[in-house]
């Protein structure tokens, strides 16, 4: 019995669980560097900004849209903070701030796509737009730095050999995944991208539902400002550009879907790991970086191609 309970969670893995294990297998024999406790150590610290991120983006994908200001809401937050904190805010009071700012943020982006019915791609282009705008004028156009490295407790501080931005990360999921798996409101989210018409005759108002949900990956998506900061030790109107696009291939690439309010963080974090276990292993295996951007998007339509056949399949 028990046997068989194993053998369907490990069935109801996303495709992307199996391709991450044979990459592990290829790349720990083309290097015997590969497979090692500080290499592991390294994919996770490198993967966790972007995987809460990535956590946002979930809850924003099951309704059936995108946030494409994710990323440089993560930039601002690193500014934002900095510029705070030079100003005599103590940090603690000036972290906390910069997380409000982009939950506030989501408000807007949530109130601009459910009221306004603007494409959310169109909606959250613009404010990601006017956050990097406001991060260049904090910034005076450069990177911003704060004298007393006390944000670094964040990256250096160890819980059983692992650092604790790494927990940080491990807290944001249970959050989301307790968010989405065991609450009403994780159910609207759901049912948002997979029924809205049931959420109006259930009584549920699915714009109040989906402005809740923009200013929740805002919330999310500070919490990964205050992560990258501590990473960088510095304010930096460009540290995470690119990370709504990345966010939203490992969300799809983790089974979720732009189309039927399916899936969930726990595959998320196989699409993470995959990305970042390319891009550890082609450094060490000795790839020039000009080549791994083709493998990477290579290898990572393959597995989107791969996950939909299997979706496909699984209908029929």
């Amino acid at each position: 019995m028990q046997r068989n309970k194993i053998a369907q969670r490990i069935k109801s893995l996303p495709p992307v669980a199996y391709m991450l294990v044979v990459l592990i297998v290829i790349f720990s024999v083309m290097s015997p560097n590969y497979l090692t406790l500080m290499n592991f150590k390294n994919v996770l610290i490198q993967a966790t900004p972007l995987m809460i991120v990535a956590f946002g983006q979930t809850c924003i994908v099951l309704t059936q849209g995108t946030d494409l200001s994710l990323g440089a809401q993560v930039s601002f937050v690193t500014v934002f903070t900095v510029w705070m904190a030079l100003r005599g805010i103590q940090l603690p009071a000036a972290m906390l701030l910069a997380i409000l700012s982009t939950t506030l943020v989501g408000v807007v982006n949530g109130v601009i796509v459910a009221k306004g019915s603007i494409p959310p791609f169109i909606a959250t282009y613009g404010m990601q737009n006017i956050l990097n705008s406001l991060s260049l004028l904090l910034a005076a156009g450069s990177s911003i730095y704060f004298p007393s490295f006390t944000y670094r407790i964040i990256t250096e501080t160890m819980i059983i050999g692992i650092p604790l931005m790494v927990w940080a990360a491990a807290l944001v999921f249970i959050m989301v995944w307790v968010v989405l798996n065991k609450t009403r409101f994780g159910t609207n989210i759901h049912g948002l991208g997979g029924n809205r018409e049931a959420l109006q005759l259930a009584g549920i108002n699915p714009i109040i539902c989906l402005i809740k949900t923009y200013a929740f990956a805002g919330f999310i998506a500070g919490i990964a400002g205050i992560i990258t900061l501590s990473r960088i030790e510095a304010g930096m109107p460009t540290a995470a550009t690119g990370w709504e696009f990345q966010a939203v291939a490992v969300t799809l690439l983790g089974g979720t879907s732009l189309r039927e309010g399916k899936g969930g963080v726990t595959g998320t974090i196989f699409g993470v790991l995959l990305i970042q276990v390319i891009k550890n292993g082609l450094n060490i295996v000795g790839v020039q970086s000009i080549k791994q951007n083709a493998i990477i998007g290579s290898i990572v339509l393959m597995a989107i191609i791969i996950d939909a056949v299997v979706r496909t399949r699984s209908k029929e």
